[in-house]
C-alpha cells in the first residue's frame, strides 16, 4: 500500500473513532433512560449517569441551592435596598389605582372570588354571628360587669349637679325654640287651625252657633299663635321647663342601669329588650350590604396623598418585619427538601433539551475535538510504524 494511502486511512479510522467515541459519551449521559437486561443481568452503564443518579443530583443540587444561592443573607441584601421598597410600593400603587378608575368596589372585589349566591349566604352567615358576639358582649357587660346595678349618673361620663343644670338648661332652650319654630310652620298653623275647628264643633247650643258664625278659624290661629310665642319666650316658661327636666335629671341620675331600661321597656327583665333594641341600632346585615356597595374606587383617587404615604410605611414595616424573621421563613421553606422534590419531579427528556439547547455547541466542540484528536493519534501511529518497519 502506498504511504500517503496508509497515513490517510490511519487518520480518517483514527478520527471516526475518536469522534464517535466522544459522541458516544455525551450521549451516556442521558441515554439509556432505564437500566437494560441482557440474560437477567443488567448491562453496564445502563442507565446513563444522568437518569441513574438523578436523586442524588437532585438532593445535590437542593443543598447548593439553600447554601449557596437563596441565603438569608443574599435576601436580606436584596430586601434592604431601599429600590425594592419604593417598586414594591409603586406597584402596589399603581394596582390600585388601576382598579380605582374601573370603579373599584367591594362587591365587585368579593364575585372576582365567589358567586353572588354564595356571597349572599356568607353575608347573612357573618350577620348572626356578629348578632351572637354582641348579645354575648352585652350579657358580660350585664351580669359580669355589674353594668345593670350601676346608676345613670356613673355611667354616663362627667355626670354632676351642675352638667345637668347645663344639659337641663340646653335642653329648655331647645325645646323653647323647636316649639317656637314649629308653631309658625305651616304644618303648625294648619294643626291650630283643627285644633280651634274641633273646639267649635264639640261646642254645643247657641253659643256653639253663634261661634261658629262670627270666629274666624285663620284670626284665631294667629291670634293664638301670637299668645303662644309670646309665653314661649317670656322667661318664666322657659324657668319653669328648665326646673321640670332639672328635676327629672337628678331622678334620672339614680336610676340604675335596670331601673331605667324596664321604665323604658316596660318589662321586668330588660336585657333582651337591651339586645333588641342594640341589634336595631346596628342593622350589621344592612351595614355590610352599605359596606358592599361604597365606591371605594373614587376614595382611593380622592385621598391618594394620603394613602399612599400609609402604603409606603406599611410596605417599609413589612420589609423590616421580614428581615427579622427572615432566617424562621427561609428555614420554614424547607429549600433543600423543595428543590430535590422538585429536580426528582422533572423529566429527564427536559433535563437532556434544556442542556443541549445551552450546551449543545460545546457537545459539538466535544465532538470534533474528539475527531481531531483521533486524527492526530492515526497520524502519529502511521508515521511511528514506517519508523520501526
Amino acid at each position: 500500500m502506498q504511504l500517503w494511502l496508509f497515513i490517510t486511512v490511519n487518520v480518517c479510522v483514527a478520527a471516526f473513532v475518536g469522534a464517535l467515541t466522544n459522541h458516544f459519551a455525551i450521549k451516556m449521559l442521558f441515554h439509556p433512560r432505564r437500566a437494560l437486561y441482557i440474560l437477567g443481568r443488567r448491562v453496564p452503564f445502563t442507565p446513563g449517569l444522568i437518569p441513574k443518579r438523578k436523586d442524588e443530583i437532585a438532593a445535590a443540587l437542593g443543598h447548593v441551592v439553600a447554601d449557596y444561592l437563596v441565603t438569608a443573607d443574599g435576601i436580606r441584601e436584596w430586601l434592604r435596598g431601599g429600590a425594592m421598597q419604593e417598586a414594591a410600593a409603586a406597584k402596589i400603587r399603581s394596582w390600585l389605582l388601576a382598579r380605582a378608575e374601573e370603579g373599584l368596589t367591594a362587591e365587585r372585589v368579593i364575585l372576582k372570588f365567589t358567586d353572588r349566591e354564595s356571597w349572599e349566604a356568607m353575608r347573612t352567615k357573618w350577620a348572626a354571628r356578629g348578632a351572637g358576639l354582641a348579645e354575648r358582649w352585652i350579657e358580660r357587660l350585664w351580669e359580669e360587669g355589674g353594668w345593670k346595678a350601676k346608676t345613670i349618673a356613673e355611667l354616663v361620663p362627667g355626670w354632676s349637679e351642675e352638667t345637668a343644670a347645663g344639659w337641663a338648661e340646653d335642653l329648655s332652650d331647645w325645646l323653647t325654640a323647636s316649639l317656637r319654630e314649629e308653631l309658625l310652620s305651616i304644618r303648625g298653623q294648619r294643626t291650630l287651625r283643627n285644633m280651634i275647628d274641633g273646639l267649635l264643633d264639640r261646642t254645643g247650643g247657641w253659643i256653639g252657633v253663634l261661634a261658629g258664625i262670627f270666629v274666624d278659624e285663620d284670626k284665631a290661629a294667629a291670634k293664638l299663635t301670637e299668645v303662644l310665642v309670646e309665653q314661649l319666650e317670656s322667661g318664666a316658661l322657659r324657668e319653669m321647663m328648665r326646673t321640670f327636666i332639672a328635676k327629672k335629671l337628678a331622678e334620672a341620675g339614680d336610676w340604675t342601669l335596670e331601673q331605667a331600661a324596664a321604665r323604658l321597656s316596660g318589662e321586668e327583665n330588660p336585657l333582651p329588650w337591651l339586645k333588641e333594641q342594640a341589634l336595631r341600632l346596628l342593622r350589621l346585615e344592612e351595614r355590610i350590604g352599605e359596606l358592599e356597595k361604597a365606591n371605594v374606587g373614587e376614595l382611593l383617587i380622592r385621598h391618594e396623598s394620603v394613602w399612599g404615604e400609609a402604603l409606603r410605611t406599611i410596605v417599609g414595616a413589612a420589609f423590616d418585619l421580614l428581615d427579622r424573621r427572615l432566617e424562621t421563613v427561609v428555614a420554614a421553606f424547607e429549600l433543600p427538601q423543595l428543590v430535590q422534590k422538585q429536580v426528582e419531579k422533572f423529566p429527564v427528556e427536559q433535563v437532556e433539551r434544556i442542556i443541549l439547547s445551552l450546551s449543545g455547541r460545546e457537545f459539538r466542540a466535544i465532538t470534533w475535538l474528539g475527531a481531531l484528536l483521533g486524527g492526530i493519534i492515526g497520524l502519529i501511529q502511521s508515521v511511528f510504524l514506517q519508523l520501526v518497519r
